[in-house]
């Protein structure tokens, strides 16, 4: 092959390439104009008896409220052997605008979203008292390495 045609090769190569990225592109594009309030939410029903935790993020904490109406920041507490449903959304702080979240508990298996003006739901059940720790995976702005802290699973 010689060298004229091997660069034609390689440019209808890359012309292909770029077609199918500009294709996928406008693709959703489109979609996202059709569509502008579509995040999947993942609100499932609450079990009866479950012991739910509302989970409430903002740039770069997070709390949460229990059933008996206190509050934690940073840490929470839940009862081994016990159903458990956190419930979170995402609202604005001090610092900044409400922003998605994601608060993965890594020991549970445990991952839920915090999208603003959502209420995201999960439920899990810890089977073993301890200290669990857990942290924002989702990138939420300059001070996201402290959205971080421990579940603490009681008898």
């Amino acid at each position: 092959m010689n060298e004229e045609r091997k660069g034609r090769l390689e440019l209808y190569f890359v012309a292909a390439i770029l077609v199918v990225l500009l294709g996928s592109a406008a693709a959703n594009y489109a979609m996202i104009v059709a569509n502008p309030n579509s995040v999947p939410s993942d609100t499932q029903p609450i079990p009866a008896g479950s012991y739910v935790v509302r989970v409430i993020a903002t740039q770069w904490t997070w709390s949460f409220e229990y059933p008996n109406n206190t509050t934690s920041v940073g840490t929470f507490t839940v009862p081994v052997n016990t159903s458990i449903t956190l419930v979170a959304t995402s609202v604005a702080g001090a610092q900044g605008s409400a922003v998605i979240h994601d608060l993965l508990i890594p020991q549970m298996d445990v991952q839920i979203y915090a999208v603003p003006g959502q209420n995201n739901t999960v439920t899990f059940e810890p089977t073993h008292t301890g200290s669990y720790y857990f942290e924002c995976v989702e990138y939420c702005g300059e001070f996201h390495y402290e959205m971080r802290g421990y579940m603490e699973v009681v008898s």
